[in-house]
């Protein structure tokens, strides 16, 4: 038990140094965090929504939530599908319950017992995408296995947050999401990377640019820099994220 409990510490202080690194490298201000709590404690409170999340390690930090009530305030989201369960989709939720989103609302994770946690505490639809070995030249990854997951024909909100990015075969995981980009509303969309100061992350966002300039797609992007950092795409009706 002592030995168990020794790397468990082990594989936390690991995590949490990587974490460090990638952040020196991407640019994160943890500093910048608590202007982003201080936000979305006001934006919660004029909302009557107790504020019980825990935006602490993995989990959203208070830049993704602030991110998110924002948009959810000022933007007309219809469709939203959110990658990995967990913080973010409790901010979600407690946004539908209290009409700030009324659009429809998926929530794709792989692992089924953390989506059947997370599903039995919200209204809207959690569901399991297993992960499999994606070889997508130049990177080969475990990504979602989205062939049975019934995806929206229009996105106008896809907030990337998953699969977890730890470990060898998961650095590039997030760009399983790639694909889903064809299903971005025409008529404007809001895309929002998590994690964005990592290796994998940093790389999805260049490829979500260049997918979007060979389409001749207009749009503007933006990042979030706090104690995790988010980049963000906006176009159309969802332009003003932009200037978040």
């Amino acid at each position: 038990m002592l030995a168990r409990f020794r790397n468990n510490i082990l594989t936390i202080l690991r995590q949490q140094l990587h974490r460090i690194d990638s952040g020196l490298r991407g640019g994160v201000r943890h500093e910048c965090e608590v202007i982003y709590q201080n936000i979305v404690d006001r934006d919660l409170l004029s909302l009557s929504i107790p504020n019980k999340f825990y935006p602490l390690g993995a989990a959203a930090n208070y830049g993704l939530l602030y991110l998110i009530l924002r948009s959810a305030q000022e933007l007309d989201i219809r469709s939203l599908v959110e990658l990995g369960a967990g913080q973010s989709s409790l901010m979600i939720d407690a946004l539908r319950a209290r009409k700030v989103i009324q659009g429809d609302t998926l929530t794709i994770d792989h692992d089924e017992e953390w989506a059947a946690r997370i599903g039995k505490i919200v209204s809207h639809q959690v569901v399991t995408a297993p992960l499999t070995i994606v070889d997508d030249k130049p990177y080969t990854y475990e990504g979602y296995d989205l062939s049975k997951v019934d995806l929206p024909q229009r996105i106008d909100f896809l907030l990337i947050d998953g699969p977890l990015g730890w470990g060898k075969s998961r650095t590039y995981a997030r760009h399983g999401a790639l694909p889903i980009l064809e299903r971005l509303d025409p008529d404007g969309f809001l895309i929002v990377v998590d994690d964005a100061e990592r290796e994998g992350e940093a790389a999805l966002v260049n490829r979500i640019s260049s997918h979007l300039n060979d389409k001749g797609i207009q749009f503007r992007s933006t990042r979030i820099l706090a104690s995790k950092r988010q980049d963000v795409f906006a176009s159309g009706k969802m332009i003003a994220a932009a200037f978040y």
